[in-house]
């Protein structure tokens, strides 16, 4: 406790302004702008209090901390020596074994307005007694905590009609307070019972204290207490602006004890093992500006919607609570429509989407400081960066954000403070800032990210060098890569413009002949991929160009000869799309060969009836004897009538043993379709066959 006081003292005197010191052993004395003087004596073993020193006609407000000596008695003579001094402002005599104090050692002290006896043994009847001396303040900073007290019903008898009294009562292992005890302390302001063993709070019926800030943290509390009125919106504190009701053991929380706090600005509930937050959790405190909800993550089972529904909610607090949020937790925010800051870091929201993050901060169009830290993040979500465009402060430390893209930030016209680091960042360049912010930026930290040291980073590395003063960290921003400057420091690459446009000439060149050379590569493996589309293409133009007007009166579209084999090729591929879906009208030997007539008269009758020719080619059509009788029929009508009536479709790659002459010389002289079965393989053969087979009078 004493470095602490001493860490406390010392930021206090850096604040001041310290204008000189006075000889005063073996305490020391001091004196500030601010016209206040301090007299330290800390841990120096005295048994009295000496004198402060005297200052001429100055009148210096005097606070004098005498912490950690041997000063078992207490009394008016002992404290003759800062009676003298008429500004006495703020007196610590904290952990010095005071046993006694007299009642009449505080009477002569009347400018006194801090009072400081904790961590002292005194005697509970001792100290109500010494109270009298207080009895004239007009207001009264009083300090007993750590003193193992018992209040007795007329402890605060005569500190009742101070105006303005603020009492701290930490460390006591209280449990109760006796309501006569409570009721004498109407103005009482602010009351502070942390770490003691409250697990309720019980005043008397319809009795009310006008205390503006109560502090119950690191109590017993299992539930939070009626601060309500029974039968009534009125409260038992209706002057309460702060509520700290950290590190209590509540699992749930009321709304109804204490929605009648309609004077309620700041709400804090950290360290608690709550296991729900329900919808408008908060929604009826009408003037909360802010709560804080961190560490209670660990137990959470369930947030529901609108839990911070308030409008006049300004500040959450909400991080260290890891928790996943996700599709069941996004519109916990819904209604916070002024909110402008939020702090989430701790909390995990790797599995977020961007549309996740839309609904998340849905409402935040007025959000002025954000921070994610550790928050599992790969990227910078869309709507910070597109809707929250209020934003100063923006915080997405210990993520792995490996970059964005250029002009991404340039919405965010009011960002001042930008923190990354810890990130997987690689490099920066000019374009990754918006203009204002590199101009007016106040403070930038990009520590302890993987640095690629290439020319890249080159206006980074510039740029940091004429803006020290706002960058942080400036050690910790080293090179990852490559891997002969791996840890060197940002500040001392010896990157040069003109080093880096020669070595980017030469990329430039490099890049170009590659490009070209993949460029042929990608171009060749296309066309090698794509060749069948590619020659049944250029046949469809030559098709469309030689294509003759055929008047003739047919009776099917086309006559399609397979194998046996085929069969369900055909019926399963071939004629739902053509006859079902292109209303083309097919002849197919199975369904439309004419019963008990001669096969060659039916397939004579079939060619000359159809106004096309499908030859459907596989294995099993080339080793069929009928099907080869049949190809002699069609090749012998098809050199009388025409090439055009020919259409043949291509199953699959046929072994060279099984093929023809008049096979060969077919296959030789007619554009075939080749089937595949590919998605994108089929929508092209049915596009092309649908072209060749299509009537005049669609043309």
């Amino acid at each position: 406790m004493d470095i602490l006081m001493a860490a406390f003292l010392a930021l206090y005197l850096g604040s001041a302004g310290l204008v000189s010191s006075l000889p005063c052993p073996p305490c020391r004395c001091q004196v500030f702008k601010n016209g206040t003087m301090q007299m330290n004596c800390i841990n120096t073993n005295l048994t009295e209090i000496p004198s402060p020193p005297k200052t001429g006609k100055h009148k210096y407000k005097l606070s004098v901390y005498f912490i950690g000596n041997r000063l078992p008695v207490l009394t008016k003579k002992i404290m003759t020596p800062l009676q003298t001094h008429q500004n006495l402002y703020y007196l610590s005599l904290r952990r010095n074994g005071i046993r006694q104090i007299s009642c009449d050692a505080f009477q002569s002290l009347d400018m006194l307005y801090g009072l400081d006896i904790s961590d002292n043994n005194v005697t509970n009847t001792s100290l109500e007694k010494s109270f009298w001396g207080l009895r004239n303040h007009t207001s009264l900073r009083l300090n007993i905590s750590s003193m193992g007290l018992h209040v007795s019903d007329d402890f605060f008898h005569h500190l009742q009609n101070i105006p303005d009294l603020n009492i701290t009562m930490r460390n006591n292992s209280l449990s109760e307070i006796p309501h006569t005890a409570m009721k004498v302390l109407r103005h009482l302001s602010y009351l502070d019972l942390g770490r003691n063993d409250f697990s309720d709070i019980k005043l008397p019926e319809n009795y009310t204290l006008w205390t503006y800030e109560l502090r119950l943290d690191n109590n017993k509390f299992r539930k939070f207490p009626n601060f309500c009125i029974l039968n009534s919106s009125r409260s038992q504190f209706p002057n309460l602006k702060r509520l700290h009701f950290k590190y209590n053991k509540m699992e749930d929380l009321n709304s109804g004890y204490y929605d009648c706090l309609h004077s309620l600005t700041h709400l804090y509930l950290d360290g608690s093992p709550l296991r729900i937050l329900r919808r408008n959790q908060f929604a009826r405190l009408p003037k909360l500006y802010l709560i804080s909800l961190a560490y209670v993550g660990c137990a959470m089972d369930k947030i529901e919607g609108f839990v911070f529904n308030n409008t006049a909610l300004k500040h959450i607090d909400f991080h260290k609570n890891h928790i996943w949020i996700n599709e069941h937790n996004l519109t916990m925010f819904h209604g916070c429509t002024s909110l402008e800051s939020l702090n989430l870091e701790d909390n995990i929201l790797q599995k977020m989407t961007q549309n996740d993050f839309d609904q998340l901060f849905k409402d935040l169009h007025f959000l002025m400081y954000l921070t994610i830290g550790r928050g599992g993040l790969y990227y910078i979500p869309r709507v910070i960066t597109s809707s929250l465009t209020k934003l100063r402060e923006l915080e997405l430390y210990g993520n792995g954000i490996p970059s964005w893209e250029d002009g991404r930030l340039d919405n965010l016209t009011r960002l001042e403070k930008l923190h990354m680091r810890n990130n997987r960042i690689t490099v920066i360049t000019q374009r990754s800032f918006p203009e204002h912010f590199i101009k007016g930026a106040m403070s930038l930290d990009f520590s302890h990210n993987i640095f690629s040291c290439t020319c890249n980073l080159l206006w980074f590395v510039e740029w940091m060098k004429s803006n020290e003063k706002i960058i942080s960290y400036l050690s910790d921003y080293r090179c990852e890569s490559p891997h002969f400057l791996k840890g060197t420091g940002l500040l001392n690459l010896t990157l040069s413009e003109n080093k880096c446009l020669l070595s980017q000439n030469e990329r430039i060149i490099t890049l170009a002949a590659g490009g070209i050379l993949i460029v042929f590569l990608v171009v060749g493996a296309v066309m090698y991929r794509y060749r069948w589309h590619i020659r049944y293409f250029i046949y469809m133009v030559r098709y469309s160009q030689r294509q003759e007007v055929d008047t003739r009166e047919y009776e099917y579209d086309a006559f399609v000869a397979y194998s046996a084999a085929d069969r369900q090729w055909v019926i399963r591929n071939m004629l739902p799309v053509l006859e079902g879906y292109e209303n083309l009208k097919l002849c197919v030997h199975d369904r439309d060969f004419e019963v008990g007539k001669l096969i060659v008269d039916n397939i004579i009758d079939a060619i000359e009836t159809s106004r096309k020719i499908v030859i459907v080619l596989s294995n099993e059509f080339a080793i069929s004897d009928w099907c080869l009788f049949e190809l002699n029929l069609i090749q012998r009508h098809v050199l009388e009538n025409g090439q055009r009536l020919l259409v043949v479709v291509m199953l699959e790659e046929i072994d060279t043993r099984h093929v023809t002459k008049a096979m060969r010389a077919m296959l030789q002289t007619t554009t075939y379709l080749m089937w595949g079965e590919e998605e994108y393989a089929r929508k092209a053969f049915f596009d092309r066959m649908k072209m060749i087979l299509r009537r005049q009078e669609q043309n």
